[in-house]
């Protein structure tokens, strides 16, 4: 969808859509993304990847261009419901069949897994080896040795700080986690594992302590991700109230056009039919409960539903590794809960099909996570039928 309007109008939409729903809410900045595929001659204008630019200038004088709000989203847009940290099995791998699945493969080596999150320990035992390396940025250097834009972009990129180093330790545990249910170490004796362990996570810090970013943020990134390799994108962020941004829209219409996917989480707020589901083009996640057999595969309490949501998977909880700093007792491992968790878990299973086949299109790695995922409507209430998906993620049944 692409928009040519007048200085008036822009403005009268962008005081319009200024929502507030809860903590979280969203204001104009002042700032415009331009999509161009000539330099601009704006003074202080911004690349932000692609053919869009970061612009700082009154709306009228973009008349004649294309061009669209750059929204701040202020408040809390994570998707964790983090528990008290404890050491616990990972029965998760039970439920998607994990170690029957890594008999055909643990995952691509060369298959990267971006992560869109608030923070990221780059130096957990479990998690080093695992991470992206851009082999063809030197560290330190301060040059941009690929020429893409980002100096010593090693490992990925913070853009909260407009920086090289994604591993930061504030804010809760959650990208660290997230990581971990992807792609954790296995069989180094330590902690869990991952889901599809060999393949590698590219970290991308994207929100803070702020609790706040904004639709350039969230362009910027997703181009980043896609320019880089990553061939599946995992987002576990409240993106509701997204859904009408034309900048988020463009970064879906990017990832698509690229062959990427994009896994996100259905949301904690117990909400049928949530407006994140309005874009087709994501794969949504619900998660069920996974604590142990007795009650796996139960809707979990907090999780979004509805006609919208693809699969299910695992989140309610999982162990996983976690920032060492937050945790009581000095563990660097815990559990977590929430959709945040479920997306990952559904995310790592589509990287072990990619792994596997790795000529498929995106389509066709979304199509066979879909069609092998176990029906489970028998394990939860009747009101809940057709409402989970496909139902949840099968790592056997999708590598057959």
């Amino acid at each position: 969808m692409k928009i040519i309007l007048s200085s008036l109008l822009i403005a009268s939409i962008a005081m319009a859509l200024s929502v507030r729903t809860g903590e979280r809410f969203r204001v104009p900045t002042g700032e415009y993304i331009v999509k161009s595929d000539k330099a601009l001659k704006f003074a202080g204008a911004k690349s932000i990847g692609a053919n869009y630019y970061l612009v700082k200038t009154a709306a009228k004088n973009l008349d004649g261009l294309e061009y669209f709000p750059n929204y701040k989203y202020v408040g809390d847009y994570l998707e964790a419901r983090p528990n008290d940290p404890q050491f616990a099995e990972q029965y998760h791998h039970v439920m998607v069949k994990s170690q029957v699945a890594w008999n055909t493969t643990q995952g691509d080596s060369e298959l990267v897994v971006a992560v869109t999150d608030n923070e990221f320990e780059m130096d957990h035992e479990d998690l080093k080896g695992q991470w992206w390396v851009n082999a063809d940025e030197i560290a330190g250097n301060g040059i941009d040795d690929d020429n893409n834009g980002y100096i010593d972009d090693v490992n990925g990129w913070d853009f909260m700080e407009q920086g090289p180093n994604p591993d930061h330790e504030g804010g809760p545990t959650h990208g660290t986690h997230v990581a971990g249910i992807i792609a954790a170490k296995a069989n180094n004796g330590m902690g869990g594992a991952g889901i599809a362990p060999n393949v590698k996570v590219m970290p991308l810090r994207w929100y803070g302590e702020e609790r706040s970013w904004t639709s350039a943020i969230v362009l910027e990134t997703y181009i980043y991700a896609v320019d880089n390799g990553a061939k599946i994108i995992n987002t576990s962020y409240n993106i509701d109230g997204l859904v009408d941004d034309q900048a988020y829209l463009e970064a879906i219409d990017y990832i698509v056009a690229n062959d990427v996917l994009l896994f996100n989480s259905a949301g904690n707020g117990s909400e049928k039919n949530p407006p994140r589901q309005k874009i087709e083009e994501i794969i949504l996640v619900c998660s069920v409960k996974s604590k142990n057999e007795r009650k796996a595969d139960k809707k979990s309490g907090f999780s979004n539903y509805g006609t919208g949501i693809d699969v299910c998977a695992p989140g309610d909880p999982i162990l996983a590794p976690v920032q060492g700093k937050n945790l009581q007792g000095g563990s660097r491992y815990g559990e977590l809960q929430g959709t945040s968790m479920a997306a990952p878990a559904a995310a790592a299973v589509a990287a072990l099909i990619w792994s596997h086949n790795p000529n498929f299109t995106a389509a066709e790695v979304r199509a066979r996570l879909e069609n092998t995922a176990d029906n489970i409507d028998d394990r939860n209430w009747f009101w809940y039928k057709g409402l989970l998906g496909k139902g949840r993620v099968n790592a056997q049944k999708a590598l057959r």
